[in-house]
């Protein structure tokens, strides 16, 4: 039998970009100005939709204050945090060569649409890529189950054939929910427990392509 190529959906923030320095120091200096006064790990914040964790810093607060933090913390990434950034070694080789063995790929990420693909300009990283799908201000819901479901919708992708690949619980937990394999990469911002619940777990973007493809008996 022939070997199904899958389609893969990429996560960008501790998947193919290191993104915390940019992320952390913005949120950090917001939180300074708000007079906020959470001292502990801001890592916790890299990675799920910013309307989440503004609910989480002001649980009390009415809508209004949020939507002003998150534009606050927004302007910021726009000025300054975006570009605070690297690709992480092994990924542009991982996705030359699953580009040149016939892979579909995409991107779904939490992150807002335009800096998403800021981002991946700025890396000459978006040619390698079908499409690019990130959060809007004007979405009803900002999960990335939704997100991740329309883009399966919009591309006509089997679930059966197409694979998530993602750091965080939030891609484990949305491929699921879409009835896709997830793929963990260990290079990212998961913790291993998080890690555990995925399919499978790729050491380095070298591990990749053989973890995504079953070996032919």
């Amino acid at each position: 039998m022939p070997i199904v190529i899958p389609a893969l959906i990429f996560d960008l923030d501790g998947t193919l970009t290191d993104s915390k320095p940019g992320i952390v120091g913005c949120l950090r200096k917001v939180l300074d100005a708000w007079n906020l006064g959470d001292n502990s790990p801001l890592e916790r914040f890299v990675g799920p939709p910013v309307e989440e964790w503004t609910a989480e810093l002001l649980p009390n607060a009415p809508e209004e204050s949020r939507v002003a933090l998150a534009r606050d913390y927004r302007a910021c990434y726009d000025r300054e945090g975006w570009s605070n950034n690297s690709v992480y070694p092994g990924v542009r080789e991982m996705l030359t060569q699953l580009r040149d063995q016939g892979f579909s790929l995409f991107v779904c990420t939490s992150k807002q649409q335009h800096f998403a693909v800021r981002i991946l300009d700025l890396f000459n990283l978006t040619g390698f890529f079908t499409a690019i799908y990130g959060d809007k201000v004007e979405f009803a819901s900002h999960s990335k189950t939704g997100l991740l479901a329309s883009l399966l919708r919009e591309h006509a992708l089997d679930p059966g054939a197409t694979w998530m690949i993602g750091d965080r619980i939030f891609d484990i937990e949305a491929a699921h929910a879409n009835n896709l394999r997830c793929l963990a990469v260990a290079w990212g911002y998961g913790p291993p427990a998080e890690c555990a619940k995925a399919d499978a777990i790729a050491t380095t973007p070298a591990d990749v392509r053989a973890l995504v493809v079953p070996r032919q008996a």
